[in-house]
């Protein structure tokens, strides 16, 4: 009988069914990309190589991207499993944060904690109350330093950076290159909510469709994105 369950894991052709997003995002991501065998991703509070990961089935498939947390411990752990990646140790704020200053205070509950946030009300909210300085950058200057390591362009973005989301992309409209693809924590509930956000209105203003949403996470695509190459 416990055979028969673990068959259940595979699917028709003897794949196994595997999925490392929080709510299944990176199954969207997978399923969109399917015929394309090598691509780039920029992954924007990282987290982790697998856990709550919507790039970790692109890495297995022999993508790379870049990778930016906040976390030191994260950073270290995705360095460590992710060598051919180029990982930045950074807090990723707005713009106008960015240009103020070099370094910025992240806020986590412990030395094994591998989220967190700069956000201070809700790093009290949720109890997160140790802080350590970290340096810190704009979404559009990483995408300027992952240019030289994409020279076909970024095909998926993913951004969750625990309450600064929206603010890093209000500069859209400015960046040096615009992914293909973009997934981005949004706090709202329903689909009409999430298009009241001003998250969607940035990306719908700079030529983008709202595609998916799942769980917090909303998708979307580029007006003329197509599948693979």
């Amino acid at each position: 009988m416990r055979i028969l369950r673990l068959l259940h894991l595979l699917g028709p052709h003897g794949k196994i069914k595997v999925r490392f997003g929080q709510w299944g995002e990176d199954v969207i991501v997978h399923r969109n990309f399917d015929k394309q065998k090598h691509g780039f991703y920029v992954d924007i509070g990282a987290h982790h190589p697998f856990a709550h990961s919507n790039t970790a089935r692109l890495w297995l498939r022999g993508w790379t991207g870049v990778n930016v947390d906040a976390n030191r411990k994260s950073v270290d752990v995705l360095r460590r499993v992710r060598k051919q990646d180029h990982t930045i140790w950074a807090a990723v704020v707005s713009d106008k944060i960015a240009a103020e200053r070099d370094t910025i205070e992240f806020f986590s509950e412990d030395h094994t904690d591998l989220t967190g946030t700069v956000v201070q009300n809700m790093a009290s909210e949720r109890g997160k109350q140790k802080s350590v300085t970290v340096p810190c950058r704009s979404v559009a200057s990483i995408i300027a330093e992952s240019a030289e390591l994409a020279p076909d362009g970024i095909d998926f973005m993913n951004i969750d950076i625990e309450g600064m989301d929206e603010e890093a992309i209000a500069s859209l409209a400015d960046w040096p290159h615009k992914p293909r693809m973009i997934a981005i924590e949004t706090y709202a509930q329903t689909i009409p909510a999430v298009m009241e956000t001003g998250t969607f209105r940035i990306m719908s203003d700079n030529g983008y469709d709202f595609r998916y949403q799942v769980g917090l996470t909303s998708i979307y695509m580029r007006k003329d994105f197509h599948e693979g190459r």
